[in-house]
């Protein structure tokens, strides 16, 4: 099983690195790049010949993966078991992070700017210090799945309930502070993580039937009342992207259009390593690098390569599903169930906006994207899951979760 885990991950990080080396333009967001009279990045030394041959935003995804080996390494090694005591801790301080971004947009009516939280297209996601930067929310989705494993583990009230009242409320205050970022996509990556750990904890299905329906029908509400103008003109995108509206395909929905036809021209085959019209022209598809580098994968290296991420996941989600399925500790169980599904619903749910089935969310693909935040918290779920793989302790007397009871 161990294989099974790092082998797909080991073809994202590569098809990430090879994709991001023959997009990344001179702009890319959080890389410090030389402009008219800048002084040089490189001037000496074999680190800087390295990152003059890489390029600099190559040269900086490979520090975050490389760094997030490191972190990978750093939770693998102690007993996840040992680990599990931190777990509210772990959350209490990503908390932390998110209330100062928060705290940021409340108090800017004042004048009142908080330290180390840059203002980036009208958002507030990162924190910095100094060079490095973070961006709370990806870490976030880490916490919260250690934070209800050490909550679920043992819960027989989970099929009652109030048993349910807790998990929801640890899972809505994160997205309230990250509602005032705004980062809708992580917002509501946090929701399949809580349904599927409360599934396999035992929480009965007509309980989460009822919540997702009451979700259902407060969603026009949310819509009209909660998202901003922007979001909603993101969902207007997806309705109204057949439309033979020229002029609106040029604003409105220009990021959906161009993202379809670089994947659409990549054919069968695609376009060739660092070929195609979407490759020379960095400005035909906005973040291709980050957010649409799905798109651009499916241009350079056709349907078989845009197929093979595919199949990644999939086999991720096997090999995640099998690692929970064999341990018998409900804690190392729920922690393997959350960090799969928060690996795979993201990859989906990316792909997904790419071909156009739900709206733009601004969400990475994991291991996949450029970014620091997103790989390192990628790289800890791996580790996490390794080291679940690898310890099956000895239980006794107690059914691995409430799952295994009747009644759900």
């Amino acid at each position: 099983m161990r294989w099974g885990l790092l082998l797909p991950v080991l073809f994202l990080l590569s098809m990430g690195l090879a994709t991001i080396h023959t997009t990344s333009g001179s702009s890319v967001e959080g890389a410090v790049l030389p402009g008219p009279g800048a002084a040089p990045i490189a001037d000496e030394g074999w680190l800087a010949a390295v990152r003059d041959a890489a390029g600099q935003t190559t040269f900086r995804q490979w520090a975050f993966v490389l760094t997030g080996v490191g972190l990978l390494a750093l939770v693998a090694i102690p007993s996840y078991q040992w680990l599990g005591r931190y777990a509210y801790l772990a959350y209490a301080v990503v908390m932390a992070l998110l209330l100062l971004l928060a705290l940021d947009r409340w108090l800017e009516p004042f004048g009142i700017d908080v330290p180390f939280v840059p203002v980036r297209r009208a958002t507030r996601r990162w924190i910095e210090f100094g060079a490095i930067g973070i961006q709370p929310s990806e870490f976030m989705k880490v916490a919260l799945v250690l934070c209800l494993a050490r909550y679920l583990r043992y819960r027989e009230d989970v099929q009652e309930w109030r048993g349910l009242i807790k998990p929801f409320a640890l899972t809505a205050l994160p997205m309230v502070l990250i509602h005032f970022q705004p980062d809708l996509g992580t917002l509501l990556m946090l929701l399949p993580i809580l349904f599927a750990m409360l599934w396999v904890a035992g929480a009965k299905k007509r309980h989460l039937a009822v919540v997702l329906g009451a979700g259902m029908v407060a969603a026009p509400f949310f819509y009209a009342f909660v998202m901003r103008d922007y979001q909603r003109v993101r969902v207007d995108v997806v309705l109204r992207q057949e439309t033979a509206d020229e002029r609106w395909h040029r604003r409105e929905g220009y990021q959906l259009r161009q993202a379809k036809a670089a994947l659409g021209t990549g054919g069968v085959t695609g376009a060739g390593f660092g070929q195609g019209l979407f490759v020379t022209q960095d400005a035909l598809l906005p973040e291709r690098h980050n957010d649409f580098i799905f798109a651009m994968i499916g241009h350079q290296f056709g349907l078989l390569g845009a197929g093979a991420v595919i199949l990644a996941y999939l086999v991720f989600a096997v090999v995640g599903a099998e690692v929970a399925g064999v341990t018998n500790d409900p804690f190392g169980r729920l922690i393997a169930v959350g960090l799969t599904v928060m690996i795979v619903a993201q990859g989906l749910l990316n792909i997904a906006m790419i071909v156009g089935l739900i709206p733009i969310t601004g969400v990475t693909l994991p291991f996949v994207s450029y970014g620091g935040s997103s790989i390192w918290a990628g790289l800890i779920a791996l580790g996490l899951l390794l080291n679940i793989e690898r310890r099956r302790p000895l239980m006794m007397g107690r059914a691995p979760t409430a799952f295994d009871r009747e009644g759900t």
